[in-house]
């Protein structure tokens, strides 16, 4: 009887952590709007279980961990000053961590907040350099991404594309070739980018969210029902899938929350009037002896279970005998008990796993940020090493840097910018800096061939082909040395 109870407490655990696995990485993919608006839904939907804390003492800290990896229950300040006697006597660490509000209710909050300089096509071309293209596939990506407008969408279709590259590059190539450079460009951020029409851009979205019930039903309603949705006609869609209007109308909040019908807006170039302000979720600091500091932004509210179903859990846990309907009362009131305090274990696993991660980076590009941001300082830098370093799955990592933002003091940077293969123990920002010297140096009334570039690189120490070079090349704008002879010869 003893194992058979341990087996059944084994599987609901990992149930539990199932969930909790996903829900977690359903709530890291959502940026700080969307969250806010999940909770305030949350909230409602709890039935008076969920509610927002109010805390005086602004005291938000996470957890710390020692070297040791073991847990602590105090915030970093008790903990200081139960070691030191005084906060202010403690002493200063490499890394500082931090969160939480510094600020009353009374201040006046500006958040610096920043939109893409880049073009929509530089991005892209940016992304293509971290491709694996044959000549022949680049040409064909470059005249792809050279089609997209500024709204995000492809302007051409298909086999116009592969004449245009037949007849004006010489390179004879095939629809079913563009088609195929077309699925690999789609899978580029932003995404959404490059369909050729509102239901393609919208699957291509929605393709990319954790399959989930509604994920799912949106998924079949636009790919099979795109008429029936757009022409508002509601009960047909829920009979073709058996589903209740309520759960349609989840599934219509979902696409409106989760979907940009506009996937090139943000980007300079695209529509200003839907250019979205991007607000950091993270600051780092560097104080002059070298501690940086890293601050998780506090900006959605703490919850707690409400004090009233606090007082009802304990009314019918008092051992009493219920009858069938205080049964059944009971019952929902656990249930909405536990949906919430779910709610908030996750909330907080959430805030952990992106504080843990912004940490990490910082950990192992510490000295870029110490050097002031000189890019010649960063080092090469996979998923998979912050992965390993806050014990975390390489997917929670990926979620957790998606669409992520930093402040430094020289700028914003996106979490995944800091992160690149390496060349020979260098990171690529490196490579790049010196690909950019040479040019820069080169006799302008003969400039360097890509060959060449290759072979002065090679002398440095880098192990590069003529191809990696033409895509880092592209990826900086820097035009063939044909076009830059031209270029000078035209002044």
């Amino acid at each position: 009887m003893g194992k058979q109870q341990l087996r059944t407490e084994t599987r609901q655990k990992q149930v539990m952590s199932t969930a909790m696995q996903r829900e977690l990485g359903t709530l890291l993919e959502k940026n700080d709007a969307e969250l806010s608006e999940e909770i305030e839904n949350r909230i409602i939907g709890s039935e008076g279980a969920l509610e927002e804390k109010i805390d005086d003492d602004n005291n938000n800290d996470i957890n710390t961990k020692t070297q040791d990896g073991d847990d602590y229950n105090e915030t970093s300040d008790q903990l200081q000053g139960n070691d030191y006697g005084d906060v202010d006597n403690a002493p200063t660490l490499g890394v500082r961590r931090y969160k939480g509000s510094n600020y009353s209710d009374d201040d006046e909050i500006t958040l610096p907040t920043a939109v893409s300089e880049k073009s929509l096509y530089e991005y892209l071309q940016e992304q293509l350099g971290e491709i694996d293209l044959t000549p022949v596939q680049q040409v064909i990506a470059e005249n792809i991404i050279g089609n997209i407008g500024d709204n995000g969408y492809l302007t051409r279709t298909p086999s116009a594309i592969a004449d245009d590259i037949t007849f004006n590059d010489g390179v004879e190539v095939s629809t079913q070739q563009v088609n195929e450079m077309l699925d690999r460009i789609h899978r580029l951020d932003p995404p959404g980018i490059a369909a050729r029409n509102l239901q393609e851009c919208i699957l291509l979205q929605l393709q990319r969210l954790p399959q989930q019930d509604g994920v799912t039903h949106a998924i079949t309603i636009i790919r099979d029902y795109f008429d029936d949705f757009t022409n508002n006609r509601y009960d047909r869609l829920c009979r073709a899938l058996g589903i209740t209007q309520e759960q349609l109308q989840q599934v219509q909040d979902l696409i409106k929350r989760r979907v940009n019908p506009y996937p090139g807006s943000g980007y300079s170039g695209g529509r200003s009037d839907n250019s979205p302000q991007v607000t950091p979720d993270f600051d780092v600091e560097v104080q002059d002896d070298g501690i940086v500091t890293v601050t998780l932004r506090n900006n959605i509210p703490q919850l707690q279970i409400s004090q009233s179903y606090d007082m009802m859990i304990k009314k019918y846990s008092s051992g009493a005998t219920l009858s069938v309907s205080e049964e059944k009362v009971r019952k929902h009131i656990r249930d909405n008990y536990d949906d919430a305090n779910f709610f908030i274990q996750v909330l907080k696993m959430r805030q952990q796993t992106l504080f843990d991660t912004m940490s990490a980076i910082v950990h192992f590009q510490r000295d870029y940020f110490v050097s002031g941001g000189d890019v010649t300082q960063l080092h090469p830098l996979v998923q998979k090493q912050v992965a390993q370093r806050i014990g975390k799955d390489v997917s929670v990592v990926s979620r957790a840097i998606g669409n992520k933002y930093v402040q430094a003091p020289w700028g914003i940077r996106k979490l995944k910018w800091f992160f690149s293969e390496g060349v020979n123990g260098e990171s690529r920002h490196k490579v790049y800096d010196d690909l950019q010297q040479l040019v820069d140096n080169e006799d302008k009334s003969d400039p360097l061939s890509d060959e060449q570039l290759c072979d002065l690189l090679n002398k440095q120490g880098y192990d590069v082909k003529r191809r990696t070079i033409a895509k880092y090349r592209n990826a900086l704008k820097i035009p063939t040395s044909t076009r830059r002879k031209q270029i000078v010869s035209n002044k």
